[in-house]
């Protein structure tokens, strides 16, 4: 038998051995992360024009918007789903608590680099608000990323 065949044989490596918790993290790691590519790909675009006329371009307001609601709703939605799926959302173990609060401790540390970096920004005279404002979205969603990838990390050990 192949070493991938008695991976997936193994009742411990089996999707159920994982708990709602983190279950419910991996979907908000994946529903983060594509947000965040959401906004860089269509923010990508608008960089030559706020660059070279130092200004916010048209539409950046409702893309911060546009993704903010996204994340919101896919959360919602999705969780909304894991809950139907798994049938009832366990409370978290201690364990699981503890993850959670050094996957803050980890994620306070990437958000005040970001907010630090948005701040240094606006000092430097080649740096649009564009920019600044990019800083601070993407401190945001790094902060956010980290705390999951953490959470995950901490959970399984």
């Amino acid at each position: 038998m192949s070493q991938t065949q008695e991976f997936i044989d193994h009742p411990e490596n089996a999707l159920s051995s994982i708990s709602f918790q983190q279950k419910s993290t991996v979907l908000s790691l994946i529903i983060t992360g594509s947000a965040t590519a959401y906004y860089f790909a269509n923010m990508w675009p608008m960089r030559p024009i706020a660059l070279a006329n130092d200004i916010i371009p048209a539409g950046y307001g409702s893309l911060v918007l546009n993704t903010i609601i996204l994340i919101i709703l896919s959360q919602i939605v999705l969780q909304i789903v894991l809950v139907f799926g798994s049938g009832v959302a366990a409370a978290p173990t201690e364990h699981e608590k503890v993850a959670v609060l050094k996957a803050k401790r980890n994620a306070y540390a990437v958000l005040t680099f970001g907010v630090f970096a948005a701040v240094g920004s606006v000092f430097l005279e080649e740096l649009t608000p564009f920019c600044t404002a990019n800083l601070a979205i993407l401190g945001f969603a790094l902060a956010e990323i980290v705390k999951y990838v953490s959470q995950l990390f901490y959970a399984r050990q």
